[in-house]
């Protein structure tokens, strides 16, 4: 999958891309069953090097009402270091040929950059990619 940017937008915003964030498959199915609603959310994602884990903003698990699954200590970059709440969820990628993740750990702690970013995507999903930052051209690729 490659994300076209230009070299000055690159440089500006970082890789970024569309995603879809909602329960894990399972916790749809069950609830459904009961008839409980579970929305997914799109969402704009910065591909983070720096963060080891993925984190979403909290109203995202809020709404789309995930799992929660523990509390991981972060310690934020410009922000308070401190423990915060950890999720299931399903993260997709609309329009590429990327795999899905169903069964995926998010860390819920408020971004600074939003609302541009309600995501960054961490070192846990990138260890699932090849990925490339070309910062001359303005092309990043990721391969699955």
């Amino acid at each position: 999958m490659k994300l076209p940017f230009t070299p000055t937008t690159l440089f500006q915003q970082g890789p970024h891309l569309e995603i879809l964030i909602s329960a894990t498959k399972l916790e749809v199915i069950e609830g459904r069953a009961i008839g409980l609603e579970y929305p997914d959310m799109s969402v704009r994602a910065l591909i983070d090097t720096g963060a080891s884990l993925t984190i979403i903003n909290p109203q995202i698990a809020t709404t789309c009402k995930l799992k929660q699954t523990g509390r991981q200590k972060i310690n934020a970059v410009g922000g308070e270091a401190g423990e915060f709440p950890e999720y299931a969820a399903a993260i997709s990628f609309p329009g590429s040929r990327l795999p899905s993740l169903d069964t995926t750990r998010v860390v819920a702690c408020p971004i600074i950059r939003q609302p541009f970013f309600s995501c960054l995507i961490g070192r846990d999903i990138l260890r699932k990619w090849l990925f490339t930052y070309d910062g001359r051209s303005g092309e990043v690729e990721i391969i699955a």
